[in-house]
């Protein structure tokens, strides 16, 4: 599926290390020059949808039980060309096909899953593109975590973008002509250089040592304790602003599991003021409490 930007939470960050599930790297093709659509959709409603190219042919996409298929023809007045599969799945479509051509690249993103129509998240989302004389379609033939990505049609034609921004970054699925789908890539969201370091709790339980964004990596967390049980392992972190940090996967690497070490990820969290500290451990709620505080050692 081509969902880029479910939640975050609970998942492993193989799995949203990228959708394809490929090792992810620094993307900057968002800044690169666009081609803006020179399409107009026909027909359209949440199962077909029809768009006329700037050339005057048309496209024309339909969900079926059998999953998505596209047609083409020349002109308004002349036969459709037999059914293309374009996609095959026995799961429930989604309302509507999103697409668009730019001369003769027709682009497309189509959702479907239990309950879609009813509101529920998409299960599979999946990315096509069709050029020339539309008569074949390459479609990313993996099983994403994109929702509804925004397309990005570049070098006149010859590249299209599908770019998902979510809370921890931005993921592109890019196609290329001649070379069809490459491996997704995602561009994580740096966390505040003010927790970045190593910190030592002011009771003499445990150390963090917070490690900031890697290319096609998570920021990520390491808790050590300095006495009782032994416990080491580490964590993905992510901030939604300066101030407050979450922890998710949490994997023990060393010893066993003991207090704080782990912490339940959805009732803690992280919080620092300023660049000096003091960071606090805190219970989350409507009433935050500080459970752990640390003092900033390298």
């Amino acid at each position: 599926m081509l969902m880029l930007g479910a939640a975050a939470g609970g998942c492993a960050e193989q799995s949203v290390g990228g959708p394809s599930g490929s090792t992810a790297k620094h993307t900057k093709s968002h800044r690169e020059p666009e081609d803006k659509p020179d399409s107009r959709v026909v027909e359209d409603d949440d199962d077909h949808t029809v768009l006329e190219l700037s050339d005057g042919r048309q496209v024309s996409l339909r969900f079926t039980r059998r999953g998505l298929e596209a047609q083409h023809r020349h002109a308004s007045d002349e036969a459709w060309s037999a059914r293309k599969t374009v996609y095959e799945t026995g799961a429930e479509p989604c309302q509507g096909i999103r697409a668009k051509a730019y001369r003769d690249t027709v682009w497309l993103a189509a959702g479907f899953g239990k309950y879609c129509r009813d509101g529920e998240e998409p299960q599979e989302v999946i990315a096509a593109v069709a050029t020339g004389d539309l008569s074949s379609w390459t479609t990313d033939p993996t099983k994403n975590n994109m929702v509804w990505p925004k397309a990005r049609i570049r070098d006149g034609g010859a590249r299209v973008d599908f770019v998902d921004r979510s809370f921890w970054g931005t993921t592109t699925l890019t196609w290329r002509k001649g070379s069809g789908f490459a491996k997704a890539a995602t561009e994580y969201k740096p966390i505040h250089p003010w927790f970045v370091g190593r910190w030592r709790a002011t009771d003499g339980s445990q150390q963090l040592s917070i490690h900031q964004v890697e290319p096609g990596r998570w920021a990520r967390v390491v808790i050590e304790t300095r006495t009782g049980p032994r416990c080491k392992g580490s964590a993905i972190v992510t901030g939604s602003n300066q101030h407050d940090l979450s922890m998710s996967n949490f994997k023990l690497e060393q010893g066993t599991r003991t207090v704080n070490c782990p912490l339940d990820e959805l009732k803690y969290d992280f919080d620092v003021k300023s660049s000096d500290g003091p960071l606090r451990l805190r219970k989350i709620g409507n009433h935050p409490k500080t459970v752990l505080t640390y003092e900033r050692a390298g």
